[in-house]
């Protein structure tokens, strides 16, 4: 799983600093320990995703929630450190144009959570047969400079699921066609990468899938960008 620890009160400045990582081989859930060693696939030892140290200014975005509709109506739901008084969304397309007309909101001084609406004029929208994605940029301000910013890639499109008939997408009826997959390569276990990512959904697209299920643990980040861009519908999982 993806997660993170703030060590800032640990570190030293102005000299070296030391970071072990010690890897345990049965989870602290005992949980995920009866999901991995009684269910369906293989375990192995070791460290398969990617570690690395992340500097943020005191004031940054900590996380953002986004659900862009296909009528072109945009939410989001921005958590943030620290004090800031404002917040600036702009969206771009594929071929790098601004759409539509960048929008603010204010930070109330206290307040660390924010909702922002706002409605755009006929959007392309995304489906696993036409995957049309926009760039979100959000961008903090504190007393009137810049402080920290972030990208998310989004689509517009309105999901509906309808007792006793079935989801509907961008108000047309799917029918899901799709394949279990694990995080696993023979040459390389449970480390994948992009490329390993795009070989995959490709060979599901060239079947004629439209979705895949997440067989059984979130998978690295770049599966789900690259399922995104090129149209898989994604049904992701926990262990445990």
């Amino acid at each position: 799983y993806v997660f993170r620890y703030d060590i800032s009160n640990l570190i030293k400045t102005g000299s070296d600093n030391l970071l072990e990582v010690k890897v345990s081989k049965h989870s602290a859930n005992q949980s995920v320990n009866e999901a991995e060693r009684k269910a369906d696939f293989w375990i192995f030892g070791g460290i398969f995703r990617p570690v690395y140290l992340e500097s943020l200014p005191q004031t940054h975005i900590e996380r953002v929630q986004i659900d862009a509709k296909a009528d072109g109506n945009f939410i989001a739901n921005l958590a943030f450190i620290g004090d800031a008084d404002k917040v600036e969304v702009a969206l771009t397309g594929k071929d790098g144009k601004r759409f539509g007309n960048k929008f603010s909101a204010n930070i109330v001084k206290g307040t660390k959570k924010l909702a922002l609406n706002n409605q755009f004029t006929q959007p392309s929208v995304w489906s696993s047969e036409f995957p049309n994605l926009y760039k979100a940029t959000f961008t903090l301000f504190k007393n009137g400079k810049e402080v920290h910013q972030i990208a998310k890639n989004i689509g517009f499109r309105t999901i509906d699921l309808r007792e006793r008939d079935g989801l509907y997408v961008n108000g047309v009826k799917m029918k899901f066609k799709g394949v279990n997959r694990h995080s696993f390569y023979p040459k390389s276990g449970r480390t994948t990468s992009k490329k390993i990512s795009i070989a995959d959904v490709l060979l599901m697209k060239e079947m004629n899938m439209n979705a895949v299920r997440m067989s059984h643990y979130p998978p690295d980040g770049h599966f789900l960008d690259v399922c995104d861009s090129l149209g898989l519908f994604v049904m992701d999982e926990l262990a445990g």
